[in-house]
């Protein structure tokens, strides 16, 4: 017990003994151990009450959470920068050849195949076995949409895809989309338009009469690239015709502005699917006219019957 406490207790005592000497004798003398309890319980309770007080002014401090944990993802891959200072893509590849089934051949109804095509890595990184061919999206007719690559191909390296398929048993056109994916999410075709890999037929259930000229692909080149010899300008046109079966095309060149002359052409012998390479010079003399559009065509007159506009080449020849 402190000192103050019991200096209180024994005041207390000495107050109670006076105030009974003098009081009515009528009142009961107070039991002089009952006051000091009670004194001491008053001054107790003060102390309580000042203690709760003094807990209760104590503000509590809070506890900070932990930081909230964030998702570490592995880098994708991304271009580097080649010796002449130029960037290569990390993805990026050239198409070669159809190895086999030229676009639109022709096939009998539930006839098994196997398309093939080559590519070439000019990226910057190498497609090892986590990157997949997969259809992305058209005519599947294959039940293996999705199919790993089984080497890694280093950037500079060809390689062949396949895929086996079986034609539908219904006639018609039927043409599939193909991409390769990469783990990382994405997927990249080929050439720089990053266009699709293409599987198409035409089935047919009598072939010969399903016969056509599928696709003409044109190319340009003007001789000389400058200048205006005097023996004219020459520019060549060259087309690639593709048919989806074997048979005979006979075709003819149509130039614009048309000159009223006679229109070149001539015949081809296609003993299946496949592409023949022909091509058309145009000469231009020093007395042409300058700065106008000229535009070179091929028309199919056999089979198709029709003039393969798409791509076709148009150019403006000036002499300065």
């Amino acid at each position: 017990m402190s000192k103050q406490l019991k200096n209180l207790i024994v005041w207390g005592s000495v107050l109670i003994l006076l105030l009974s000497a003098c009081g009515a004798e009528a009142s009961p003398t107070p039991d002089a151990d009952a006051i000091a309890t009670s004194a001491v319980q008053t001054v107790e309770a003060r102390y309580t009450e000042q203690a709760a007080t003094q807990e209760a002014a104590v503000t509590p401090t809070e506890t900070p959470e932990p930081p909230t944990p964030t998702a570490t993802f592995a880098p994708s891959p991304t271009a580097v920068v080649s010796q002449g200072g130029s960037q290569i893509a990390c993805y990026f590849a050239a198409f070669v050849a159809d190895i086999s089934i030229p676009d639109g051949k022709i096939m009998l109804p539930g006839t098994k195949f196997t398309k093939t095509w080559q590519i070439k890595n000019i990226g910057s990184c190498p497609w090892d076995t986590s990157h997949t061919l997969y259809l992305q999206s058209g005519d599947g007719m294959t039940e293996t949409t999705s199919i790993p690559l089984t080497k890694t191909v280093y950037p500079g390296d060809a390689v062949n895809l396949s895929v086996d398929m079986t034609a539908p048993a219904t006639e018609g056109v039927y043409t599939g989309y193909w991409r390769i994916a990469t783990p990382y999410g994405g997927s990249f075709g080929v050439g720089t338009t990053d266009t699709s890999l293409v599987a198409k037929i035409t089935v047919a259930t009598k072939p010969e009469d399903a016969v056509a000229v599928t696709d003409v692909i044109y190319t340009i080149k003007r001789d000389p690239q400058s200048g205006c010899p005097a023996g004219g300008t020459k520019y060549t046109v060259t087309a690639t015709v593709v048919t989806n079966g074997p048979g005979e095309v006979r075709y003819q060149w149509y130039q614009y502005p048309y000159d009223g002359g006679v229109r070149e052409g001539g015949k081809l012998v296609f003993k299946d699917a496949g592409q023949q390479v022909i091509s058309w010079t145009w000469n231009l003399k020093a007395d042409a006219v300058q700065g106008m559009e000229r535009k070179v065509t091929l028309f199919i007159n056999e089979p198709n019957d029709a003039e393969f506009t798409d791509g076709a080449p148009i150019f403006y020849w000036t002499c300065p």
